[in-house]
């Protein structure tokens, strides 16, 4: 597999310093004994043998959508959000792209990118460096967003702020504090910087998977990589925690927010983090554990409910983000 995808990348011009964490970042394919996508199959099951990375232009086999809560997984059997991790680009750059993508409520189709405002979007991670960095993006709430790095005041790209994860994994956490701030565009280069802890390492864990046709729900061994967004330069002082995992063959398959009640002093926490597991929409991964005492699970995302292609039926990923910064 790992051949398969240096070849990829040579194929497709990708700098050989973005390839380590290619396969984690962006989900596989199936392929047939004669390099055909295999429609419906799954990275994780027995019978894919050769792989290669989804890229956005191409069908797709299977789309992940997230978790429904527990009682309207009956009517809801597809979630609530798609998201896809594929390759792509940004400013002509290659990129892994993760969509969002709404499909329940007023207004919001999966597989169409909805009017503004309604939540469709992602982010987006050029593959420029060894290092991964989220450099763009847009949701319902803030519109498009840039995270920018000190280095744009020397004329650098700037797309070093929200750090994901660097090659020079293991199972301890490899800790930094980068500096970033948000920006309309990405020619803006902001006058101050905040200051992030990350963090980030690698493990395997059995993995909850769930078939959106059936409901048949199972665990797949998956090996990971945990990354860790604090919204300060610490944990005790940090306000709050995105945490992400990302699946080898899969790519970004979970969103954690966790607060931290020492300074976020939300009078709610309490309440949503119980009505977050009563829901079970999230089902509890070995990684999931508060980093510190007293910091609660706020919101999550999961998206290993799939929703399998068939050769009648092919899947397309979300038409994001729009040309003019592709």
């Amino acid at each position: 597999m790992f051949r398969g995808f240096l070849l990829f990348a040579l194929l497709f011009g990708l700098p050989a310093a973005a390839e380590p964490l290619l396969p984690w970042l962006v989900q596989s394919v199936c392929l047939d004994a004669r390099g055909r996508t295999i429609p419906g199959m799954l990275p994780f099951e027995a019978g894919c043998i050769r792989q290669a990375p989804q890229r956005q232009d191409a069908p797709m086999p299977y789309r992940r959508h997230d978790w429904p809560a527990a009682p309207q997984a009956r009517n809801l059997p597809t979630g609530y959000q798609a998201s896809d991790a594929v390759l792509g680009s940004l400013l002509g750059v290659p990129a892994a792209i993760h969509t969002f993508d709404f499909g329940t409520g007023p207004g919001r189709r999966f597989g169409v990118l909805d009017d503004a405002m309604r939540g469709d979007g992602g982010h987006v991670i050029p593959l420029t460096r060894g290092a991964a960095f989220i450099a763009m993006t847009e949701d319902g709430g803030g519109g498009i967003q840039w995270f920018r790095s000190p280095d744009c005041r020397d004329g650098g790209r700037g797309w070093q702020g929200w750090l994901l994860a660097a090659p020079d994994l293991s199972e301890s956490w490899t800790t930094r504090v980068v500096e970033l701030n948000i920006a309309p565009s990405p020619q803006a280069c902001p006058t101050r910087f905040n200051a992030s802890l990350t963090r980030f390492r690698r493990t395997r864990l059995d993995l909850p998977w769930r078939d959106a046709g059936t409901g048949q729900t199972g665990a797949a061994p998956i090996d990971v990589i945990v990354s860790e967004h604090f919204g300060g330069a610490a944990i005790a002082t940090a306000h709050h925690l995105e945490r992400f995992v990302l699946a080898r063959d899969l790519g970004m398959v979970r969103w954690e927010r966790w607060e931290n009640p020492a300074v976020a002093r939300q009078a709610d926490l309490s309440q949503a983090a119980e009505t977050l597991r009563r829901q079970q929409r999230c089902p509890l991964l070995t990684v999931s554990e508060p980093p510190e005492s007293g910091w609660q699970m706020r919101d999550c995302r999961f998206w290993t409910n799939f929703v399998r292609a068939t050769p009648a039926q092919p899947l397309a990923a979300l038409d994001w983000p729009r040309q003019a910064l592709r």
